[in-house]
């Protein structure tokens, strides 16, 4: 039993009678493969059922799982570095900011600027004209 039968056409020839064409393909339509260009088996997948490609199959997966695990190492590093990236900015950031606290506790201490806080603030705090004197204790008077 076949599965597909084909179709026969009825033709009316001139004189009026019908008759039964086969079905035949156009001659133009299907265009003959080539056999000479090499790279025509490889596009249409033919060379993979050879049976001397067959053997090399486990080889071709172990190259496509490297390549796959490749490129997620790639991505990784990417992502890594990115990271690395943002983290040098914030840390440039964090470093200006400790840099222009500095400088203004400097210029805060400064003597002329505390003379002037304290007299804009009005505290009655007086500057001593002598400068401040250390009282240490003798090494004789610790011992007793």
């Amino acid at each position: 039993m076949k599965l597909f039968r084909k179709k026969s056409k009825t033709v009316v020839s001139q004189n009026g009678r019908q008759r039964t064409a086969p079905d035949v393909k156009p001659t133009g339509a299907v265009r003959p493969a080539r056999t000479s260009n090499p790279s025509h088996g490889i596009f249409s997948g033919d060379v993979l059922y050879r049976e001397s490609v067959r053997r090399h199959y486990p080889f071709a997966l172990y190259c496509c799982l490297l390549i796959i695990l490749y490129m997620g190492y790639v991505f990784t590093c990417q992502r890594a570095q990115r990271e690395e990236i943002s983290s040098r900015i914030e840390l440039q950031k964090v470093r200006s900011r400790a840099l222009l606290i500095s400088s203004e506790k400097l210029e805060a201490v400064r003597h002329n600027n505390l003379v002037e806080e304290i007299k804009r603030r009005g505290l009655p705090l007086k500057q001593w004209n002598t400068p401040p004197q250390i009282i240490r204790k003798d090494d004789n008077q610790q011992e007793k």
